[in-house]
């Protein structure tokens, strides 16, 4: 796809599980994978937007692209945007660094969201009932029936005060971006709801920005703690591509 570039965040301090971008798996760091997934899925450029002199060392190593970006950045949004913001290309994916084994027909699929009436488009699998869809740490998605995002949360949303057909969707951390959409997001001061359920694409609905997700039948494993790791090492040994 033409006008579209790929930008893959890469913080070296995480949280949660600090280094895990060059944590290995498969005997690939997770950076590599991320950029081996963005590559084949044939969008356009590739850049990481690093943190690091060691970051950057790795994405050389394995022959990407990368763009130094300061330590202090408040979101990996407005990593991205620093990286992009000297480019010109119209469209940009945020494809964060924690999902190493994402196939490139999901980023393929985001994009193809990004429609001319929507400023963001975003990815959500089917969420069926049981312990993910009332964990905090799952990301619940409130689709219209043309698949645009009506709210996003950490509780178990819609609630189905009686039986209902009505599906709950999983929100995964993609974001595809018009331009001057990212430009404009990351302009925005973060809102309350977005403060409150530590969400930050509430900040775009809040602003009344519009976002469109792609449903997609992939269940990656996002690695944020090293538990994750394992159950992404034990997804390889059973054959993922």
């Amino acid at each position: 796809m033409n006008g579209c570039l790929t930008v893959i965040p890469a913080r070296l301090a995480s949280t949660r599980f600090p280094r895990k971008i060059l944590a290995r798996l498969g005997g690939r760091t997770m950076i590599e994978w991320c950029w081996r997934s963005a590559v084949a899925a044939r969008l356009g450029p590739v850049l990481v937007a690093a943190d690091s002199r060691e970051v950057a060392a790795e994405v050389r190593r394995f022959g990407g692209i990368v763009i130094m970006t300061p330590p202090s950045c408040p979101s990996g949004s407005d990593r991205v945007w620093l990286a992009a913001k000297s480019r010109r290309e119209p469209v940009i994916l945020n494809y964060q660094g924690d999902m190493p084994l994402l196939k490139p027909a999901t980023l393929r699929a985001t994009v193809k969201a990004l429609n001319k009436s929507v400023d963001i488009a975003t990815a959500v699998i089917a969420l069926p009932p049981g312990a993910r869809a009332q964990s905090p740490d799952v990301v619940k998605a409130v689709l219209a029936k043309d698949g645009r995002c009506l709210y996003f949360s950490r509780s178990s949303v819609p609630f189905f005060r009686d039986r209902s057909p009505l599906r709950r969707w999983e929100h995964l951390g993609l974001y595809a971006y018009r331009r001057e959409s990212l430009r404009r997001f990351v302009s925005l001061p973060p809102s309350p709801l977005e403060q409150t359920e530590r969400l930050e694409q509430l900040r775009a609905l809040d602003a009344g920005m519009t976002m469109r997700a792609a449903v997609v039948r992939e269940r990656p494993v996002s690695v944020d703690t090293p538990s994750d790791l394992r159950r992404a090492q034990t997804m390889l040994r059973r054959g993922h591509q």
